[in-house]
Order: C-alpha cells, then structure tokens, then sequence
C-alpha cells in the first residue's frame, strides 16, 4: 500500500471541452444591431462577448442561433455572422479584448483569431425559439464531446436560456451530461429601453416563513395567453394589482 505524499500543490486543472452558444435576436427589434454587437469601448454585445470566451475558453464549437426572424434575405444567424465577419477588425476596439486579448489589434493575430472562429461557428438556422436553440446547440456540443456549455445573450434574456438549459438537459437523456457544465454569460447590452432590473422572477414557492400559493405556477399561464387577447388581459391585470395597491 503506497503511502500519499502531499507536495502542498494544487492538482492541475483538467480543461473540459467548450462550447459557446450566441443566442440570436429578432432581426427586426428595435436597436438589433446594438443589442447583437453593441458599442466600443465598454458595451459588449452578444457577438463579441461570444467571441470573447470562445477564444478565452479555447472553444472546441461556437453556435450561433436562430432562424425564427429574417431580414434582407438572411436569417438571423446568418445576419449575425454577416456582421460579425463585417466588423470583426473592430472587436479590438473593445476594453475586453484590449485588457485580455491585446495582440487581436495586431494583423497577424487577428488573422489566426479569425480562422480560428472560423473553423468554431455553426449557424443554427431551423431553430423558432430558445428552447429550440439550446436543444440543437446542445446537439451540436455532444457531436463535438463538449463537456462545458456557455450560453451568451443580453442580461434581460439570460435569466430565461439558464432556465430552459436546465429544463432541456434535464428531459433530454441524450443532453443530459451537459447540464453538469453549464454556465451563463452576459453581454452589457440588453433589450432596448431595458435593464436587467426589468426583468420579473416568480419562483416556486419554498420559504417556510412565506407560506401561500403558488404565483409562479399562475403567472406561466400568462405565455399561454393569445396575441389578440394579450392587451385585455393586461388592462385587467393592471386594474387588479390597483385593486391590491400594488
């Protein structure tokens, strides 16, 4: 029996396969371009805070998602690519690569930064939803023997992918090992007009010391509620919580 000797150092850490998923915006929202790409020097958007920790994280995949929207004959992934390949001489200007990544600024570095995502990205361009992103990027990353998943979209978005990831991973057995690796990125830019304070959480009930029903069960139905309908109900809604003094 051989006896463990403690040399007083850290094991070294085993670098788990990466993969990075872009969530894609509605290419005709108000503000798609600042929210997808931002604004230099400290407003990261969605594709250069992906680029960012794809080239952090060493990558083994990068996807972008969706095809739910289309403008000027392209879909979204493919129009954030387009942008993307567009500006990607402008990533430089952004304090995240300067401060972490500085020889991007340089001609020849960011050549081989650009073949390297080059040879990451896949464009999702079937997907009409997040939960439908996440399952086809999920694919994608089992394809690849990822084993750590990082999900990168607005800090008004996030807080719903995590949640669907969970979701996701959870019921897909084929998935199911993604979820031990699974982490949330935010970009700084978010939905126009909006903060990430905006954003509502309703959570299961669990605190004993607020026992009460479950608002988070009734406030779920509320996505189930017809376009048509969606006004009525928030004037309704509106003259309820006035009712309450809320």
């Amino acid at each position: 029996m051989s006896e463990h000797v403690s040399t007083g150092k850290s094991p070294p850490a085993v670098r788990r396969k990466t993969g990075v998923l872009v969530h894609g915006y509605n290419l005709n929202a108000e503000g798609w371009e600042s929210v997808a790409w931002g604004a230099p020097p400290d407003r990261a958007g969605r594709v250069p805070m992906g680029v960012f920790v794809a080239l952090c994280e060493r990558a083994e995949a990068m996807v972008f998602g969706s095809g739910a929207s289309a403008k000027d004959r392209l879909l979204e992934s493919e129009a954030t690519a387009r942008l993307l390949w567009e500006r990607f001489d402008e990533l430089a200007d952004f304090s995240i690569f300067k401060n972490h990544l500085p020889e991007l600024s340089h001609p020849d570095s960011a050549g081989r930064y650009r073949e390297r995502i080059e040879s990451l990205l896949r464009l999702d361009t079937a997907s009409q939803n997040t939960r439908e992103e996440i399952a086809r990027a999920g694919q994608v990353f089992v394809d690849q023997d990822v084993e750590r998943v990082l999900l990168v979209s607005s800090p008004t978005h996030l807080p719903r992918c995590l949640r669907d990831a969970c979701t996701i991973f959870e019921e897909n057995r084929k998935l199911s090992r993604l979820r031990h690796g699974l982490y949330a990125v935010p970009s700084i830019t978010g939905y126009a007009g909006h903060v990430p304070a905006d954003v509502a959480i309703f959570e299961p009930p669990h605190r004993p010391d607020r026992p009460g029903p479950n608002i988070s069960g009734v406030v779920a139905r509320i996505h189930d509620i017809p376009e048509s309908g969606r006004e009525r109900f928030s004037r309704r809604l509106d003259d309820l919580l006035t009712e309450f003094k809320v």
